[in-house]
């Protein structure tokens, strides 16, 4: 039976055209659908912020439609707001959204808006911070922090709002790479929850290891989309789009026509797997909240929860980020490991254990609880 899935925003026909005369969108229509990963790529000026800018309500189209959940968005008071509710938005340059003095302040101005009771408030801030690293700088000047921290704090303030779509353009320019790849987990955490996940980004070994779904737009005009695999095999796309071919996905269109493998993986990791031979793995022991007992191997962490849990129970940790892969690195060159996990993103290292099963390599899980 097939699944018919919903569509969260669409654009028909959608063109807009700033004050002197450049159009920026020309008659963009596409549909993203709920719950679903979206990588937005393409160069510079292609008309990316300006598409996204476009589903928060905060331009209005020159021609065409824009919709959500259904509804044709109307740029009343009221429907701007209701909007907003649902749909965040984090800009590229953290210093065109925060207008609040302090970290904590500019992070509930969002939920306080919604006539939520204090508590509430206050609740969402302090889960926002912590997801983000920053609640130990709540209280500090938002002019004394650097551009990485309030891009974190821009992204805290989107978090708070619980949105059903969370948008963020460029979202990691500006961030370490620590920060990076907690950026992506937080985005897991979101998209688990329900709630679709919406990115512009120049990575394209991110947008091809991460995304559901990627579309290319240059000069305002769509010219792809569909799953990484099928927008990454679009040479004549990618040429007009300025775009480099994912290693990955270039490693397994050589194995693919140098016979030496049909399966894709969409992780180094699992792609290099088709080199390797006679592997004998490791175990990996998933830790679950209540756990105090011993582990086995090098120790990662993903998810907020199991985080909290470390920092609380004092855990050393040798993956902060990126955990599930270096994890299962270190468990295909014959190591045990243990991973903390938050149970709500089983589904991130199901997709792993699935890529490295395909290539013949069933890893042993074990639960510690």
């Amino acid at each position: 039976m097939k699944i018919e899935m919903t569509t969260i925003l669409e654009t028909k026909d959608l063109n807009y055209t700033y004050e002197g005369g450049k159009q920026a969108l020309k008659n963009v229509s596409i549909k993203i659908p709920t719950g679903c990963k979206v990588a937005f790529v393409g160069p510079n000026g292609a008309g990316k912020s300006t598409l996204f800018m476009h589903f928060n309500g905060i331009l209005k189209q020159t021609e065409g439609t824009v919709e959500y959940d259904s509804k044709e968005v109307e740029h009343s008071k009221k429907g701007l707001m209701e909007l907003r509710k649902d749909v965040t938005f984090v800009m590229q340059n953290p210093d065109d959204q925060i207008f609040n003095v302090i970290v904590e302040d500019d992070v509930a101005f969002g939920p306080f808006n919604l006539d939520l009771p204090m508590d509430e408030v206050r609740r969402r801030v302090d889960d926002a911070l912590k997801m983000v690293g920053m609640e130990n700088e709540r209280k500090r000047p938002i002019h004394h922090l650097s551009f990485g921290q309030k891009k974190r704090v821009a992204v805290a303030s989107a978090l708070a709002m619980h949105p059903k779509v969370l948008i963020m353009d460029e979202p990691t320019a500006g961030l370490d790479p620590e920060m990076v790849h907690r950026l992506y987990e937080i985005a897991d955490e979101v998209n688990m929850s329900g709630s679709t996940v919406i990115i512009s980004t120049h990575d394209v070994e991110t947008a091809y290891s991460w995304a559901d779904l990627v579309v290319v737009l240059v000069e305002g005009e769509v010219l792809a989309h569909g799953t990484p695999f099928e927008v990454f095999s679009m040479k004549d796309v990618l040429d007009k789009a300025g775009l480099s071919v994912p290693m990955v996905h270039a490693l397994n269109e050589f194995m693919s026509v140098n016979g030496r493998s049909s399966v894709y993986g969409r992780t180094m990791s699992t792609v290099l797997l088709n080199m390797r031979r006679g592997i004998v793995p490791g175990t990996l022991y998933v830790v679950r909240r209540g756990y105090e007992g011993e582990t086995r191997g090098r120790i990662g962490v993903y998810g907020s929860a199991s985080r909290a849990l470390t920092e609380k129970n004092g855990v050393e940790i040798n993956y902060r980020f990126n955990a599930v892969e270096r994890c299962i690195e270190d468990i295909l060159n014959g190591n045990d490991a243990s991973l903390y996990l938050d149970e709500t993103l089983d589904h991130v290292l199901d997709r792993k254990l699935m890529d490295v099963a395909a290539h013949g390599i069933n890893i042993s899980v074990e639960e510690l609880r």
